[in-house]
C-alpha cells in the first residue's frame, strides 16, 4: 500500500479484529515504513510516528501544535527505567513517581537535558531534538494500554505521539483523512477501560507540579508520590493496625501535623493480614488502647495483603519471622524493603482473645520498637 493510494486511514477495531497480534504487527509495519498510526484506544486519542522517520515525524509536527497542554509532541517510552535513558538527572525519588503513575494516564515534562549531558536525546538528529523541544521542556508518556505497550515493545526505534481531544479541531479534523499527510492506519477500540486524558506533570529537580489536569486528580498524585509504610500481621484485626495507628501519631508528632494531615505531606500509613479476612474490624480491646494513646482504629476494616500492595509500599514491617518468611517466598523482589518489627529481629506475639491489659502491653512494646524506626527514616 502506498502513500499516494490511499485515500483515508484504514480503521481497524480491536474489539473485532480475529487476531490483535496481527493488528499490533501491521502497526509496527507500518510505522516503520514512515507510515502515522491514528490511535483511539483505552480513552486515549493520539497521533503516533517513528521519531527518526523525518517526513513521519515533519508530518506529525505539522498537524496543529499549541501549548504543551494542547496537543504538543510526546515521546512514548514503556515505564520508568526507559525514561532514565533520556533523562538524565533523574533523581530516585522521581524515578519512584514515574514508576507508580507509569503505565497510566500521566505525561511528565522534563526540562531539556543540556548539551553536556550524555543521553539518548542528543543522540538525536538536531531537527527531531527542536522538533520535541518546547518551552526548553521535554514530554513522556507511558500508557497502560496494552495494545499501545506491545507496539512499543516491538517497534526498533523511539516513537512520538500527539494527544488530540476530539471533535473537528481533534481526532475527527479532516486533516487526518488527508492522504497526504500519510496517516495510514486508525486503531480504535471499544473496551471498557478507559485511561482517559493524561494529566500533565511538570518535573523539577524533586518537585512536581499539575501543568493541565486529566485522568489524575492532584490528590492521586500525592497518594503515589508518598513514602508508604505498611504494617503486616496475620489477621490485620491486632497488631498490625496498632502498629499503624500507633506510628501514625508518632510520625505526626515528629512533623507537626494531624494524623489526618500526614498524606498532605507525603506519608501513607497502612496495614494488612497475610491471612485477613477483607472487611473486619478491630479488634474491641485494640481499638480501646489505641483511643486512650491518641490514635483511632474505629474505622479500621481488615485488608488481605495483594502484590499491589507490597509493591506500592517502601517499608514493609511484618510481626513475626513466619510473616517474612511467606512473603519472601512469594515475593522475592520486595527483600530490599521488608524488615521485623522487633529491632533484634524476635516475634511479636498475638494478643488476639486477650484482655485488655495484654493490648496494652502489646502496644506498649510495639511503640518502643517503632522509636528506633522512626528515627532511622528521614521525615
Amino acid at each position: 500500500m502506498t502513500e499516494t493510494a490511499q485515500t483515508q486511514p484504514e480503521s481497524i477495531d480491536l474489539q473485532k479484529a480475529e487476531d490483535p497480534r496481527d493488528v499490533v504487527h501491521r502497526t509496527v509495519a507500518a510505522l516503520a515504513q514512515g507510515m502515522g498510526v491514528i490511535f483511539e484506544v483505552n480513552g486515549l486519542r493520539a497521533l503516533a510516528a517513528g521519531a527518526l522517520h523525518a517526513r513521519a515525524f515533519a508530518r506529525l509536527s505539522g498537524v496543529s501544535r499549541n501549548s504543551r497542554n494542547k496537543g504538543s509532541l510526546t515521546l512514548l517510552v514503556k515505564d520508568a527505567q526507559e525514561l532514565a535513558d533520556w533523562v538524565p538527572t533523574l533523581t530516585p525519588s522521581t524515578a519512584r513517581f514515574a514508576a507508580r503513575v507509569w503505565p497510566g494516564p500521566v505525561t511528565l515534562v522534563f526540562p531539556t537535558p543540556t548539551p553536556a549531558s550524555t543521553c539518548l536525546f542528543h543522540k538525536l538528529p538536531q531537527a527531531l531534538r527542536e522538533g520535541l523541544t518546547l518551552d526548553d521542556s521535554l514530554a513522556f508518556h507511558a500508557p497502560a494500554a496494552p495494545f499501545i505497550r506491545d507496539v512499543l515493545r516491538l517497534f526498533p526505534g523511539p516513537l512520538v505521539c500527539r494527544t488530540l481531544p476530539d471533535g473537528p479541531s481533534g481526532i475527527n479534523s479532516p486533516e487526518l483523512s488527508d492522504p497526504e499527510n500519510g496517516f495510514s492506519l486508525r486503531v480504535v477500540s471499544g473496551a471498557d477501560s478507559n485511561e482517559g486524558e493524561p494529566t500533565i506533570v511538570s518535573i523539577a529537580e524533586c518537585e512536581w507540579s499539575i501543568i493541565h489536569p486529566g485522568a489524575l486528580s492532584h490528590a492521586d498524585l500525592l497518594k503515589r508520590a508518598a513514602t508508604t509504610f505498611l504494617f503486616i500481621c496475620t489477621g490485620n484485626t491486632c497488631r498490625s493496625p496498632m502498629a499503624e495507628a500507633i506510628f501514625k501519631v508518632m510520625l505526626a508528632e515528629r512533623l507537626g501535623c494531624g494524623v489526618d494531615d500526614l498524606e498532605s505531606r507525603g506519608y501513607v500509613v497502612t496495614s494488612a493480614g497475610i491471612a485477613a479476612m477483607s472487611g473486619m474490624p478491630a479488634a474491641a480491646n485494640a481499638v480501646d488502647v489505641l483511643k486512650a494513646r491518641g490514635g483511632s482504629l474505629a474505622s479500621h476494616r481488615s485488608t488481605r495483603l495483594t502484590h499491589d500492595l507490597l509493591n506500592d509500599a517502601d517499608h514493609i514491617i511484618v510481626m513475626t519471622g513466619d510473616h517474612l518468611d511467606a512473603i519472601l517466598e512469594h515475593a522475592s523482589e520486595a527483600e530490599p524493603r521488608i524488615r521485623l518489627l522487633h529491632p533484634h529481629g524476635l516475634d511479636v506475639a498475638d494478643p488476639v482473645g486477650a484482655d485488655r491489659e495484654t493490648y496494652k502491653r502489646t502496644a506498649d512494646a510495639i511503640e518502643s520498637y517503632l522509636k528506633p524506626l522512626l528515627s532511622l527514616i528521614p521525615v
